[in-house]
């Protein structure tokens, strides 16, 4: 089997960024923001994107031009601590006050990359601090992420490794306003290497601004109508959601020059299989030998730490959901049956039909999340997961052999949420999931996603308007 050993210690690595001034007054730092301008001057980069993640997956930030680049990565970029949230329903940020304060944005130098579509720009990623305690703010969603990964190699000696399949459709663009874009390529014509055709301009593009960027794009394919999918060396959670979002961003850089729309929407269209974000992980330990993998189960080879991974992971399988599936059109992917979105909260080896797939010896497949998902939070109530199945030794039963898709009329025991209610009332339920994002990040997602919902049920959808107008007498 493949090592993948970590690049670094998770708990020394959040511990020497949990607090403002030990990363600011770090000898190193300075060096690293140093090393930074000279190769802006070096190569004429102008400007410094200073980026964080919204709760709902947008990169925000700022722009720092190079002649105060160092000056601002000591002092940090100012941003409003509901950044991350949205507005709500009753005009009010969704968990801040609109008076609420600032924090400050500080860079991660090893995340620096030069723009490949725009070389007089670079950006970095950065975490969130606040400015009278100088602690990582619970909004931060990188912070969160290197938290929880410090807590489970702490506690265990563990890492969870991942890779997340990134499904997503390009679309063309809609003729006229309010129309309904089109596709690019052809519905049920998976793996085939014409549909591939169609898109190679496009994609060769995201394979050479993805290699200018760092990312390790290992293969792709063509799974469902304008759907192609890249995936990318597994590695360690943080270091992996930095560049998976990176590919997103590619992603949208590619599709406005040729002119077409990234769609990460989880179900624009039904009789078509919607977008995934299936996530591959596995525990590894400081050496990179995979404990995962191991002796029990027959041909899953899954060692006992794993079955109490996949007990975390079905125990809280139902909070979980709401991560993975954050949007009201996420549930839409299961209850278009039979189009690879399974919703039966069992684990099997190479079953597509269950949540939690073995798809190989030595790692699980996640099955339920989707495109709208924020990796850094997913991937975090992951981490969690793991380190409470392992911490209470959790059963998860018996490997499922049957189909687990043919009908959404299974006891609700045996189900992930299927609808966007359900799923809030499973997050609120779990009290892990409190302590996987922390009181603000936790209640701020919550929030919003019942903002969401407030707000969709408000809405006259053109089903109803088809099926209702002239219904009655």
């Amino acid at each position: 089997m493949a090592s993948y050993k970590p690049k670094d210690s998770a708990v020394e690595r959040f511990e020497s960024r949990r607090l403002l001034k030990s990363v600011v007054e770090s000898s190193d730092y300075s060096e690293q923001i140093q090393q930074i301008v000279a190769r802006m001057e070096e190569l004429d980069v102008e400007g410094l994107y200073f980026q964080i993640s919204s709760i709902d997956g947008r990169v925000l930030g700022k722009l720092v031009m190079r002649d105060y680049v160092e000056d601002v990565a000591h002092a940090g970029v100012r941003l409003f601590h509901g950044a991350v949230s949205a507005v709500g329903v009753q005009g009010e940020t969704i968990g801040f006050a609109n008076e609420a304060e600032e924090g400050l944005v500080i860079p991660d130098p090893e995340t620096f990359q030069v723009l490949p579509w725009e070389p007089r720009l670079a950006r970095v990623w950065c975490n969130w601090y606040h400015e009278g305690t100088g602690e990582l703010l619970d909004q931060d969603l990188r912070g969160n992420l290197m938290r929880q990964e410090a807590l489970l190699e702490q506690e265990t000696g563990l890492r969870v490794m991942t890779g997340i399949e990134p499904e997503m459709m390009w679309l063309k663009q809609p003729e006229n306003k309010g129309d309904m874009p089109t596709h690019t390529t052809d519905s049920f014509a998976m793996y085939h290497v014409a549909q591939f055709h169609e898109l190679e301009k496009v994609f060769l593009d995201v394979v050479a601004y993805g290699r200018a960027m760092g990312l390790k794009l290992s293969h792709g394919d063509h799974e469902d109508a304008s759907q192609i999918e890249f995936n990318q060396e597994p590695s360690t959670p943080l270091r992996f959601a930095d560049d998976f979002v990176t590919y997103r961003q590619i992603c949208r850089v590619v599709a406005r020059q040729h002119g077409l729309i990234a769609s990460f929407m989880p179900k624009p269209f039904a009789g078509v299989s919607g977008n995934g974000h299936h996530h591959h992980v596995s525990l590894v330990d400081a050496d990179g030998r995979n404990k995962t993998h191991g002796d029990l189960m027959g041909r899953s080879q899954l060692s006992q730490i794993a079955l109490w991974f996949a007990g975390g992971l079905l125990e809280h399988a139902d909070a979980l959901t709401l991560v993975g599936c954050p949007s009201v059109n996420s549930y839409k992917r299961f209850w278009d049956v039979g189009f690879w979105a399974p919703f039966m909260k069992k684990f099997g080896w190479q079953n597509r039909t269950v949540t939690l797939r073995v798809p190989a010896a030595g790692r699980f497949e996640i099955r339920q999340f989707d495109s709208s998902c924020n990796p850094y939070l997913t991937l975090a109530g992951v981490t969690a997961a793991a380190l409470d199945g392992i911490s209470r030794q959790i059963d998860p039963g018996q490997p499922h052999e049957a189909d687990g898709s043919l009908s959404t009329e299974v006891a609700r025991e045996d189900r992930i949420p299927l609808s966007l209610q359900e799923a809030i009332d499973s997050f609120v339920a779990d009290p892990l999931m409190k302590e996987a994002f922390g009181p603000v990040l936790h209640d701020t997602f919550l929030g919003i996603r019942r903002d969401e919902l407030i707000r969709y049920s408000g809405q006259v959808t053109p089903w109803e308007i088809e099926t209702y107008l002239t219904r009655t007498p």
